[in-house]
């Protein structure tokens, strides 16, 4: 059974519950009441019955030893006056004999009845007799002169009561099909309100699962539903976001892999070569040439393969920072010294201005980003000077400037991506794999700090730490 469908039957089954309940009870209490106010009345009538005869009888006979015979003769026509009164069948019974009846001719049965009977013994009685129609049975006892007890009955249809409770239960089954008419319309007006939405995110939800992406749930109900489409369309967009991610993650892979094998093919080839041309020569001058060739072309591949691994390590967030109190001067100073040779093979002078300052850093790290920064600008910037500029005022600044060719807007979108470089033509005359920049970035983060460069063609390259 769909939801809609159990939505109507609980709201219909529960009105009709409510209404069988409560039409049980009203027609209950409304036949309760008018049993009681038959019963009140024939109680009045009872009381007017007794004075009657006993002052009728007492005033017909001579004595009063002659009330018996008055009372058998004249009980028919006490019976009948009393019946004009109390609007209903009346008997007048002396033990078990019946003297008189209002009504002869209807029924034979003279058989003496429980209230009768009751009566006999002073007290009043009635009973309710059951069936299609109903008949009040209302019996009071009537003493003439503390010596002669009779008894008066009451035969009371209860037509009127009958008629009531009757049409208080055709009344309650009208009220209950036409409200369940309401309730099943209402219910469906409702149901409705409450499944569209359902079913739109349903639908959003077989759509989505089979790979279509772009669907969202169209519901904006101000209810659960809507929550859930709420929470539904941010986890779609999330997905998306992550797939989107690892659709670039893929790629971004891939072309790692075309550079990676593009560039390691060219050291190895010529190790190869080198290491081939060994085996043929005697020439110690061509031997020589040749060891120094697979030397240097090996400890380029080692030193791709170490900056990889630490690259990897970074992004993988398995190392940790260790600070300590470091002298930024002096660490700037030692990099700059171990760096003089190779600034001196691209004609390179670097010009220092740099303040004495202290800080809390791991000296390690800083140390391998001043570098890869310096590194970055004496091979590729062309520059006859590099400027480096350390000073401290609310942040420690270092400020590496060259004056060469400069980086246009486009590349410089993307300088800090992993594998990224500027030169695409992969030279193998200019070493590097575009990582340097990127394994920067990720030691200045660890260190809750800032990287950004500034650079213009032809006019130079800034690069600008903040820690």
């Amino acid at each position: 059974m769909k939801l809609k469908q159990k939505i109507i039957a609980l709201n219909v089954s529960t009105l009709f519950i409510m209404l069988i309940a409560l039409g049980t009870i009203i027609t209950a209490i409304t036949d309760n009441y008018n049993l009681q106010t038959v019963l009140r009345y024939l109680e009045s009538q009872g009381d007017y019955a007794a004075v009657y005869i006993e002052q009728y009888s007492i005033n017909k006979a001579p004595n009063f030893f002659e009330v018996p015979n008055v009372m058998r003769t004249n009980a028919n026509f006490l019976s009948a006056v009393l019946k004009e009164t109390a609007k209903c069948r009346v008997q007048i019974f002396y033990g078990s004999e019946r003297l008189g009846d209002s009504d002869p001719d209807i029924g034979t049965d003279i058989a003496i009845r429980p209230e009768i009977k009751e009566a006999f013994d002073n007290n009043r009685a009635y009973f309710i007799k059951e069936g299609k129609s109903r008949v009040f049975y209302y019996a009071v006892p009537v003493s003439i002169g503390d010596k002669f007890l009779y008894s008066v009955g009451f035969i009371y249809p209860l037509t009127e009561a009958d008629n009531m409770k009757a049409n208080t239960i055709n009344m309650f089954l009208i009220t209950g099909l036409l409200s369940a008419l309401l309730v099943t319309l209402g219910s469906t007006f409702i149901s409705n309100k409450m499944t569209d939405p359902i079913k739109s995110l349903n639908e959003a939800t077989k759509r989505f699962s089979k790979g279509d992406l772009e669907c969202r749930s169209a519901a904006n109900t101000r209810d659960e539903v809507g929550e859930l489409s709420s929470t539904f369309n941010a986890m779609a967009d999330n997905i998306q976001d992550q797939i989107s991610k690892l659709n670039y993650e893929k790629e971004k892979q891939k072309y790692f892999f075309d550079n990676f094998t593009h560039e390691i093919r060219t050291p190895l080839t010529t190790i190869i070569g080198y290491a081939e041309l060994l085996w043929k020569t005697d020439d110690s001058e061509v031997r020589d040439k040749s060891l120094f060739y697979i030397t240097s072309e090996g400890k380029r591949m080692l030193k791709m393969m170490e900056r990889l691994l630490e690259l990897s390590k970074l992004k993988n967030y398995s190392f940790e920072v260790h600070r300590a109190s470091t002298d930024l001067k002096k660490l700037i100073e030692d990099v700059c010294e171990s760096l003089q040779y190779k600034a001196k093979r691209y004609n390179t002078a670097f010009r220092l201005d740099l303040q004495h300052v202290t800080h809390s850093i791991d000296p390690d790290l800083v140390k391998q980003l001043i570098i890869n920064v310096i590194d970055n600008s004496i091979k590729y910037s062309k520059s006859s000077v590099i400027d480096i500029v350390l000073k401290k005022q609310k942040t420690v600044e270092l400020v590496i400037r060259d004056y060469g060719c400069g980086i246009d807007a486009k590349n410089l979108e993307n300088i800090f991506d992993p594998y990224y470089k500027v030169d695409k033509s992969r030279n193998s005359q200019i070493e590097g794999w575009g990582l340097g920049l990127s394994i920067a970035k990720e030691i200045v983060e660890k260190h809750n700090g800032s990287i950004r460069i500034e650079s213009a063609v032809d006019k130079g390259t800034s690069v600008i730490v903040t820690l």
